[in-house]
């Protein structure tokens, strides 16, 4: 192997895959990348055997290879080159880097140890915009359970239907769903886990299209520059249509920034995951309040359009926060049912994602 590459190149191409070596395992092979010269190109893959990652960059070869070399070393030394170019050639079982007239010497383990991407599933391929996923993976990760014994809600479901796709999250305690198009005819119904999208947001510029195929075990994520395989979350995921309200009571119409700041403020005097805050509706007012017998009492007030009887409803605000953040728009409505019942969150105009939040009891 025998290559020059530029080193800006060399260092994003080491950066997208680091995070999917294993760090602590039992099998040293997997704290190395694996490098690949060929085809005018440079590929390096890495994986944990839970998350493989192969990522690609135009390279000049002189000769074709492979080597094995530890990850963090090479991308440690990579991020401290000195001149704009490359120069990598494997050598007697050694991986020799200059840069200028700087010059190492890495040890290489066997490239036939490391363990191999399996076969992209082409007969059950289809395509995605590439902004479309990026928008699943961040409006909906928030809402995975982080709970050990609850194992299938760890990730996120993507399920196929017709044209469209459903990414869904929920901890059983709130629910976030987006929607995105599919073009093809592959199907997915797939629960996968977060460190693997985690992996796939670093990747995403939001501009590529991305073919996707899942088998019963795994889930590939393909473009020209790179590919993710993952293995799935086992374990049955809830019928999360049947916790999604079809009717409701009341509606209003808010602000996302004014109503974010105000759940901010009067959470502020409450400490721990666990923020009780309580919103009442009267006429054409929408009051927050906070209580810590600690810390005190806040109130904030909203002005909005509502005529009914006064409402009274308590949530964790962590929940409000999270799932209004995500949102893009400048507006959002938020729907009602009973003081008891699931409450929904969606932007005032995009169809593509929901939120839905169990209430709490919030003590006066």
């Amino acid at each position: 192997m025998e290559l020059t590459i530029d080193k800006k190149d060399f260092q994003n191409i080491l950066k997208k895959a680091i995070a999917a070596t294993e760090k602590k395992s039992a099998l040293p092979i997997l704290s190395n990348f694996l490098l690949e010269a060929k085809d005018d190109k440079l590929t390096v893959q890495a994986t944990d055997l839970e998350v493989h990652v192969a990522v690609s960059v135009i390279a000049k070869v002189e000769n074709e290879g492979k080597a094995c070399v530890n990850a963090k070393r090479l991308t440690e030394i990579a991020r401290l080159l000195p001149e704009n170019q490359v120069y990598i050639k494997l050598e007697d079982n050694s991986l020799k880097i200059k840069s200028g007239k700087t010059k190492y010497s890495l040890p290489t383990a066997p490239p036939e140890d490391f363990p191999g991407l399996y076969p992209f599933p082409e007969e059950n391929a289809f395509v995605v915009s590439g902004d479309e996923l990026l928008n699943s993976i961040q409006k909906t990760i928030y809402a995975t359970s982080k709970e050990e014994s609850t194992f299938s809600l760890q990730g996120v479901k993507y399920k196929s239907y017709d044209s469209k796709i459903d990414s869904v999250a929920t901890d059983g305690h709130r629910l976030a769903l987006y929607k995105l198009d599919k073009n093809g005819n592959g199907e997915i119904d797939s629960i996968i886990p977060p460190k693997a999208l985690n992996e796939l947001r670093k990747l995403l510029t939001g501009v590529e299209d991305v073919e996707i195929a899942s088998s019963q075990q795994y889930v590939f994520f393909r473009t020209k520059e790179w590919i993710l395989m993952s293995r799935l979350l086992e374990g049955i995921f809830p019928d999360y249509t049947n916790v999604i309200p079809q009717e409701f009571s009341i509606e209003i119409k808010l602000n996302k920034k004014e109503f974010l700041e105000a759940v901010k403020r009067v959470s502020a005097v409450v400490e721990g995951d666990l923020k009780p805050v309580k919103l009442t509706l009267t006429e054409n007012k929408l009051t927050l309040r906070a209580f810590s017998p600690e810390f005190g009492e806040a109130i904030d007030e909203i002005d909005i359009q509502y005529e009914g009887e006064e409402f009274s409803i308590g949530f964790n605000a962590r929940y409000l926060i999270d799932a209004v953040d995500v949102i893009d728009e400048e507006e959002i409505f938020i729907k009602f049912t009973t003081p008891n019942s699931q409450t929904m969150i969606v932007p005032a105009e995009n169809e593509n994602y929901l939120a839905i939040i169990m209430p709490m009891e919030v003590k006066d």
